[in-house]
């Protein structure tokens, strides 16, 4: 049979339907959701291309925290191909960099770029953020790549309206980044990356990517630069620049049978330490956890984080992914599990989020100590 052409936009419905349960009184709590996601993505022009790409989620729940209706506007750009060697976009773009999986030191403009956390696996959060309003342009060589951005300040302060295009959560300043990869051999091609603008001090990374055998990838990313710790943000103290150094490294394993698995060591020197965690009080502690999911930083100095991908598991169509991260710290975990059903035109999943650990450590003072959904997608 002839293939069919690929549709230039994408649009699905997902329904969701949920529980949790608080760990404070053991009160359990409910959720609800609908959601309505859709993509654009198609040349115009000969040398021109239209990106759109929109998610509207209306969230009923009595968790905490409590559910919203927003809007998140991910994408809206066009791309001019002057050559086929040199592109420029303008627009808001989900500038995305980074090799890790679990935890990205090298990709800044995912700070405050979320508006609603619907599934906490870190691919979809990467797919689901606003994008970053900006003009940037690539350079591509034979061996080597060259892409410079320029993000300009819109707005001061973020903007929680359900169809704000929240500019000053994106975009709050002046800022650069300049991104150069060479292609040492067909097995590894490290990134170069510096980033800074008016009131973020210099930042330097490194991303590389590396091939061992067959069925084995080891990467690693790393950032450097000045910045104030993650409680004196959290809490609104002042503090001075100081040095600080964030960085994952792993490898990832994939078998035969579709099954991917992935271990990553991460590290974080703006984020507190097991003993200076434990001076915190609880509510302080859940600003810190806050905060440090606003920003998608690493809420303690040190963690582990695993994640496994099996496609196809015990029957067609039938996918299992699971992560979790383990607090190095104070000996506390997330653990999450999907299960997902893919039909043609539909996909139906359940998902299992679970927060453990004793009394004062840094998944306790989460406020859920579970949740549990139901989802149900349908494409248009």
């Amino acid at each position: 049979a002839a293939a069919q052409a690929a549709r230039p936009w994408r649009l699905f419905l997902e329904g969701a339907v949920g529980h949790g349960r608080l760990r404070a009184n053991d009160e359990k709590v409910s959720l609800y959701r609908g959601s309505i996601d859709f993509r654009y993505d198609d040349r115009i022009a000969p040398q021109w291309r239209l990106v759109f790409s929109d998610r509207l989620d209306g969230i009923n729940s009595d968790g905490v925290p409590q559910g919203e209706n927003v809007n998140t506007l991910r994408e809206a750009f066009v791309s001019w191909s002057r050559t086929d060697d040199q592109i420029f976009d303008l627009g808001r773009v989900n500038v995305r960099n980074g090799a890790a999986m679990g935890f990205n030191p090298t990709d800044w403009f995912k700070a405050n770029a979320l508006r609603a956390v619907v599934d906490p696996d870190p691919a979809v959060l990467r797919e689901n953020r606003q994008g970053t309003v900006v003009l940037q342009g690539q350079q591509l060589w034979d061996r080597a790549s060259l892409t410079a951005a320029y993000s300009p300040r819109l707005a001061r302060s973020a903007d929680s309206a359900t169809f704000a295009l929240n500019a000053g959560a994106t975009n709050p300043s002046n800022r650069f980044l300049l991104a150069g990869s060479y292609k040492v051999s067909d097995h590894f091609t490290p990134q170069l990356l510096v980033y800074g603008g008016n009131d973020d001090p210099v930042q330097v990374g490194l991303n590389a990517s590396a091939l061992l055998g067959d069925a084995v990838v080891a990467y690693g990313e790393f950032s450097a630069g000045k910045g104030t710790s993650l409680v004196s943000q959290a809490l609104a103290q002042p503090e001075l620049n100081s040095n600080q150094q964030r960085a994952a490294v792993g490898l990832t394993y994939t078998t035969g049978f579709n099954l991917s698995l992935s271990l990553e060591a991460q590290y974080n020197s703006a984020a507190p330490n097991g003993d200076q965690w434990s001076l915190l009080p609880l509510p302080a502690q859940q600003q810190v956890l806050a905060t440090a999911q606003a920003l998608q930083d690493l809420p303690t100095r040190s963690q582990w984080f695993m994640y496994a991908r099996w496609e196809d598991a015990l029957v067609r169509n039938f996918d299992l992914s699971a992560f979790l991260r383990q607090d190095m710290q104070t000996a506390s975990r997330a653990f999450w599990l999907e299960g997902r059903y893919t039909w043609e035109r539909a996909q139906l999943a359940l998902q299992w989020l679970s927060y453990a650990g004793s009394p004062g450590t840094v998944y306790y003072a989460v406020p859920q100590n579970q949740t549990v959904q139901l989802v149900l997608r349908l494409y248009i």
